[in-house]
């Protein structure tokens, strides 16, 4: 449910069901790992209660060590708080219990923030042989594209994301890292037209990757305030890399207020 209702935009409907459901599985199921899992996953990414949601999927892996579940869940919210070390070796966990699943987008994703680009690009087209057809499948590789300022390869890649939403946000890092600067500003226009109130935080991503600081501190906070989810990636964002130094993320990074971890 926390899923669908980020990808879909339907999150005032679907997220309040999975914060019913998942209590409801604890509640009578209390020695179940995906119980524990599906209440720390919606306490995390839903809720932002980050600390709660930690302890409940940490008490999840130790409910089912082997569960792949339960490692994938855990990996995918430890870089938020800025673990990537330990979050690497959740998802490498995760693959090795399930190596066909989505598990693999997941340590591609892990890989990329801690700039591990060769490995995770590998990882990632792996992501796009299993399942080609699934949102986010394409990501990584223009991701990685873009860092190293591969303009056509990020475009091709970015032509073949299944999902809309985040096909028209990586056309848009594509097109400016190819050095076409009319294309870009349609592709961007695009995309905030499409996306405002959904994928405010990748808007605030394109704008940093262009430089223009203002603007990418206003769709930040845009993303803040409409309870985005991927502005939890605030921590360890490459494409945030020159805002880092600014007071107003530091301002925001305070108010996201990740719990401090051991």
């Amino acid at each position: 449910w926390p899923l669908i209702g980020d990808l879909s935009g339907e999150s005032k409907t679907a997220w309040p069901r999975a914060q019913s459901d998942a209590e409801h599985a604890v509640a009578i199921a209390p020695a179940l790992a995906e119980a524990h899992g599906a209440l720390g996953w919606v306490r995390f990414f839903v809720e932002w209660k980050f600390a709660e949601g930690l302890e409940e999927l940490r008490r999840a892996k130790e409910l089912s060590p082997a569960n792949p579940t339960a490692n994938d869940l855990l990996g995918r919210v430890l870089p938020y708080l800025g673990k990537l070390d330990e979050a690497e070796a959740q998802a490498r966990q995760a693959v090795e219990l399930d190596p066909l699943g989505f598990t693999q987008n997941n340590l591609a994703r892990i890989l990329w923030f801690k700039g591990k680009n060769d490995e995770a690009d590998k990882v990632a087209r792996r992501v796009a042989e299993l399942q080609p057809t699934a949102a986010s499948s394409r990501r990584w590789q223009v991701l990685i594209a873009v860092q190293r300022g591969d303009g056509e390869t990020a475009l091709r890649e970015a032509q073949s994301e299944p999902d809309e939403g985040y096909r028209r946000f990586l056309i848009a890092l594509a097109h400016y890292v190819r050095g076409d600067r009319n294309a870009a500003d349609a592709a961007l226009s695009d995309l905030i037209q499409y996306g405002r109130d959904s994928l405010a935080y990748q808007i605030a991503e394109v704008y940093a990757v262009r430089g223009d600081t203002d603007k990418a501190f206003e769709w930040l906070q845009i993303s803040y305030d409409n309870h985005d989810t991927g502005t939890l990636a605030i921590l360890v964002d490459p494409l945030l890399h020159g805002l880092r130094d600014d007071p107003r993320y530091k301002a925001l990074v305070a108010k996201m207020n990740f719990p401090a971890t051991p």
